[in-house]
């Protein structure tokens, strides 16, 4: 059958991996092929991808259910098609990029709706185009204001590859690079005890993620961002919240940080950082949102002094504005509630099936952790689960842990297929074990 399609399945798959292999990261694709994976995606659509073909030569293609979500990036699916249409709307409209050292319309209306939607009195925005940068720019405005240069994390955290970004991160992200800061400092995620220690006249501030996904999707003891709040206000630190992952719905409310954890727990940071999300699944952007009496610390002498070329492009803001109206509706947000009480129940259901394998299930609305005893069966479920159909990975700082985050406009019915590839995944696994 002759491909009629102009960007999908341009060449066979087998010599798609050789260029692969030759211009891009070789080590990668040896990874993908040892695991039996070795496959390129190609049409998507809604929560589902296909590989364009089997990982075996002559194999057919297989339809993967996406519980990744590549972190949040299709909250929405792939390819939705309001999203999408909004963008050729723009576009036909005459939209590009936009110029960053020029005023904006679309920056402009986009910094508008994030002041309605989050916490508090957050409601200064300055845009990026990755996740890193915007860590990178709430670090840098952080210091600008305290005029300090610490900062203190939560050990297995992660918020991004860049400049300050890695800095807070694990060893085994930033030791291959030489780039530990002896400023920066990691305490135990949920240790109050810890961080009243380690933040002293010398923090800028302190990151957390509301719910640490690479660490393996913990869930903060009830009133631990609350006294997080009072330690920085008690040490003029700023407090940076990470929702790059647990925000725009994830938890079944908008905001993790902001009842999403806790329905009583309402805690508003100095600093809130998006990222993957934002893009719809299809135009990078991230933001870094903070409070308005930073602004004067940064901008007051020079308000050029930051700046991203890329960041906050026209038509990703277009995008992001049509995700923040689909995704902010009280019925979107009723509708993970829903699916999110299905899953967990789900997961839990089947935790009690296999209780010699797994040793708990944890999370909120749909990111959900399931840990294993051993960091050995946790791998071979994932392979073995994505052999099933369903595509999930570990916590790169706790690979005894599965993180599972389909998009958020998963049916009860996807879901039922979804729990029952996750089982028949574990069994072959228990199956392997017996023998």
């Amino acid at each position: 059958m002759v491909n009629k399609k102009k960007y999908i399945g341009t060449l066979p798959q087998k010599e798609l991996l050789k260029l692969y292999t030759k211009y891009v990261n070789g080590p990668k694709v040896r990874f993908f092929k040892a695991a039996g994976l070795g496959v390129i995606p190609g049409e998507r659509k809604g929560i589902i991808l296909k590989s364009l073909e089997g990982p075996r030569e002559n194999d057919p293609p297989f339809e993967l259910y996406n519980c990744r979500s590549s972190g949040g990036v299709f909250n929405l699916g792939h390819c939705n098609p309001i999203i999408i249409q909004t963008l050729k709307e723009a576009l036909d409209e005459g939209l590009d990029l936009g110029d960053h050292q020029l005023l904006s319309e679309q920056r402009a209306l986009l910094g508008q709706k994030m002041a309605e939607v989050l916490p508090g009195d957050i409601s200064k925005t300055t845009f990026g185009v990755s996740g890193g940068e915007a860590i990178d720019c709430a670090i840098k405005f952080s210091r600008a204001y305290t005029k300090r240069k610490g900062c203190v994390s939560a050990i297995g955290g992660y918020h991004g590859h860049t400049g300050f970004a890695l800095a807070t991160g694990d060893p085994g992200f930033k030791d291959n690079f030489l780039w530990n800061l002896p400023e920066f400092k990691q305490v135990p995620f949920g240790d109050t005890d810890a961080m009243r220690i380690a933040v002293d006249e010398n923090t800028s501030c302190v990151i957390l993620e509301t719910i640490p996904a690479t660490a393996g999707v913990l869930i903060a003891p009830e009133g631990y961002f609350s006294e997080v709040r009072e330690i920085c206000d008690d040490t003029g630190a700023m407090m940076i919240i990470d929702e790059v992952q647990a925000g725009l719905g994830r938890t079944g409310h908008f905001w993790a940080i902001y009842g999403g954890m806790y329905p009583n727990e309402k805690v508003v940071p100095d600093f809130m950082v998006l990222s993957k999300g934002m893009s719809a699944g299809i135009y990078p952007l991230s933001t870094c949102s903070y409070k308005p009496f930073i602004e004067k610390a940064v901008f007051k002498d020079d308000p050029f002094i930051h700046i991203s070329t890329t960041g906050g492009a026209e038509l990703g803001c277009v995008v992001a504005l049509k995700m923040l109206e689909i995704q902010s509706a009280p019925k979107f947000l009723d509708h993970v509630k829903a699916m999110g009480k299905i899953f967990r129940n789900g997961l839990e259901k089947i935790a009690g099936e296999y209780p010699d394998l797994i040793k708990e299930v944890r999370g909120r609305g749909l990111m959900w952790g399931v840990e294993f005893y051993k960091e050995e069966d946790s791998l071979l479920s994932m392979i073995s689960i994505i052999k099933e159909g369903v595509l999930l990975n570990y916590c790169g700082n706790k690979k005894d842990t599965l993180i599972i985050m389909p998009p958020l406009i998963v049916t009860e019915g996807e879901l039922d297929i979804i729990l029952t590839k996750i089982k028949m995944g574990i069994s072959k696994l228990k199956q392997i074990n017996k023998k």
